[in-house]
C-alpha cells in the first residue's frame, strides 16, 4: 500500500471539510431517515441487504482472506455492472493473483454481476456513506486498489480510503448535464473527494472537461471511451426467437414494434402511437417490456384502457407458457406485456424497430447499443442525459434515431418500417459501430492494473 502521508499531502484541508461535510450529514439524517420510510413503504421497497450496507459484511469476505493483492470494485445497479464486467475479466488475466472483492446499490446490479460471470471472491451490497460504517468495510475488505464506476464518488469512502493509502480509480467515468449543473454549485466539496482520487478514466473529453472544472486534477484525467461498448450482448438463436414469437402469436411475416424499459407516462404514449401506425400497417404487433417488471399488472391495465387485449409474460410463465387470460386468437390485438427479468436482451431478436423508455420522460435514458448491436434501428426520446455520448454516437452513425413526441414516434417509425433499404442499412451498420467504439475495457483494465502494481511496488521517492 502507499504511504498515507501522500494522501494527506493530496488533500489541502481534508479534516476540516471532512468535519463539515458529517456535520451537515447528521443535520440532514432526520430527513434522510423520512425518505427511507417512504420508499420502504409508499414504494413497496425491501430492507434486503440492510446489514451488509450496515457494514455486516463479515460473512461474505472470507474469499479475501490471505496476502493476495485485493482490488474493490463498485458499481451502483445493473448498467454499471455489466459495463465494468470486462474490466474486472482482463484485471483477472494478468493478474491471477488478485481477490475481486464487488458491491452493488441495487438488487439488479447484484444479479447482473452472476449474469456476466465475474464470480468475484466477494460480492455485498454498497454500505452506507457512514463514517464508522465505511471504516468498518474497509477494515474488512482491505483493498489495495479501489475502483469506482461512472459517478459513484461517495466523501467519506473516498477520504477514508485515502488515509489507509487505498489507490483510488474512476472508470467509465461521466458527469451528465444535471449532475454537473448541480455539482458546480458544490464546487469545494467536489474538488474535495476529487482531490482524493488517483486516475479518471472519462468517457469523452466533455466528460473530462467537466471533471477537471469540478475540481480534479488535469493529470489524474485521462480520456479513455465507454465500456458499455465492450459488453457481451446476447445471442439468440433463430430456435428461441421462434419460440418467442409462437408465444407471444406472431407470424414471423409480421412487423414488432419493441418498447423497451419504459416508464410511467411512457406506455400511453407508445400505445396511442401503436393504434395510428396500425393504420398503415394493419399487421404491426407491440410488445412493451416496462423497466420495472412489478409494474406489469399496471402495464396491462394501460393496455386494456386502450382497447387491446395483453399477453403478459410472467402470467404466461407460471401457467406453463400459456396466458389463461389472453384471447386464443379472433379479430382483438393482443398487446405482449413482458413483465420478466432476463428475457428482454433475447426478446430484441424479434424486433423490427426498438423504443428505449426513461427518454420521452424526463429520466435520463437507458443504453440504447442493445438493439443496434443486433443491427435494430434504436429510437429513444430527448431526454438522454445519461447517455449523451452514446446517443450522439448512434445519431451520429446514423443506427438511433431521436424522436421528440408522440408525433415525432409515429412519424419514424412509420418511415422505417416503410423502409427495407433502411432497416437493411441499419442491420448492417449496428454491429460494425459496436465494433468501432469498442476497446475502452482493456484502456481502463490497463489502468487499473498499472495503478495496483503501482500500490504493490510504490515509487522511491528518495531516490
Amino acid at each position: 500500500m502507499r504511504d498515507t502521508t501522500d494522501g494527506a499531502r493530496r488533500s489541502p484541508g481534508g479534516r476540516a471539510m471532512w468535519l463539515a461535510y458529517n456535520l451537515l450529514l447528521v443535520l440532514l439524517l432526520p430527513l434522510v431517515a423520512l425518505v427511507l420510510l417512504y420508499r420502504l413503504i409508499a414504494r413497496n421497497r425491501t430492507l434486503t441487504g440492510f446489514g451488509e450496507r450496515m457494514g455486516g459484511i463479515g460473512g461474505v469476505v472470507a474469499g479475501l482472506e490471505g496476502d493476495d493483492p485485493v482490488v474493490w470494485v463498485h458499481a451502483v445497479s445493473a448498467g454499471e455492472a455489466a459495463a465494468v464486467a470486462p474490466v474486472v475479466r482482463a484485471v483477472r488475466v494478468a493478474e491471477p493473483l488478485t481477490r475481486i472483492a464487488m458491491s452493488t446499490v441495487t438488487s439488479t446490479g447484484r444479479e447482473m454481476v452472476g449474469k456476466r460471470g465475474v464470480d468475484p471472491d466477494a460480492l455485498f451490497f454498497f454500505p452506507f456513506d457512514l463514517p464508522l460504517i465505511v471504516a468498518r468495510v474497509l477494515d474488512q475488505v482491505r483493498p489495495d486498489v479501489l475502483v469506482l464506476v461512472e459517478t459513484e464518488i461517495w466523501p467519506n469512502l473516498l477520504y477514508a480510503a485515502m488515509r489507509r493509502g487505498v489507490r483510488v480509480i474512476v472508470v467509465n467515468g461521466r458527469i451528465s448535464d444535471r449532475s454537473y449543473a448541480r455539482a458546480r454549485l458544490l464546487r469545494p466539496l467536489f474538488a474535495w473527494m476529487l482531490s482524493n482520487v488517483d486516475v479518471i478514466c472519462a468517457q469523452s473529453q466533455e466528460d473530462a472537461d467537466r471533471f477537471v472544472a469540478l475540481g480534479a486534477d488535469p493529470a489524474t484525467v485521462t480520456v479513455t471511451g465507454n465500456s458499455k461498448f465492450d459488453e457481451e450482448f446476447p445471442v439468440t438463436s433463430e430456435a428461441d426467437a421462434s419460440k418467442f414469437r409462437q408465444d407471444f402469436g406472431f407470424r414471423r411475416d409480421q412487423p414488432v414494434l419493441l418498447a423497451a424499459s419504459t416508464h410511467e407516462g411512457e406506455e400511453e404514449i407508445v400505445l396511442r402511437a401503436f393504434t395510428r401506425l396500425r393504420v398503415t400497417h394493419a399487421d404491426l404487433q407491440l410488445v412493451i417490456a416496462p423497466r420495472h417488471p412489478e409494474r406489469g399488472g399496471r402495464v396491462e391495465a394501460i393496455v386494456h384502457d386502450h382497447g387491446y387485449a395483453a399477453y403478459r409474460r410472467s402470467r404466461a410463465l407460471a401457467a406453463g407458457g400459456h396466458d389463461p387470460l389472453a384471447p386464443e386468437g379472433g379479430p382483438q390485438v393482443c398487446v405482449v406485456v413482458l413483465d420478466t427479468m432476463g428475457e428482454l436482451a433475447r426478446v430484441f431478436a424479434i424486433a423490427t424497430v426498438a423504443f428505449v423508455g426513461k427518454s420521452l420522460v424526463v429520466g435520463g435514458g437507458h443504453n440504447i447499443l442493445q438493439p443496434i448491436a443486433l443491427g435494430k434501428p434504436a429510437i429513444f426520446g430527448p431526454h438522454m442525459e445519461n447517455f449523451r455520448d452514446i446517443a450522439a454516437i448512434c445519431l451520429r452513425e446514423q443506427v438511433g434515431f431521436e424522436v421528440q413526441d408522440l408525433e415525432g414516434l409515429v412519424a419514424e417509425v412509420d418511415r422505417l418500417l416503410s423502409s427495407e433499404g433502411d432497416l437493411a442499412l441499419v442491420a448492417a451498420r449496428g454491429p460494425a459501430v459496436i465494433d468501432k467504439y469498442s476497446g475502452a475495457s482493456a484502456r481502463n483494465a490497463a489502468r487499473v492494473i498499472e495503478l495496483l502494481r503501482t500500490a504493490l511496488n510504490p515509487p522511491d521517492l528518495e531516490g
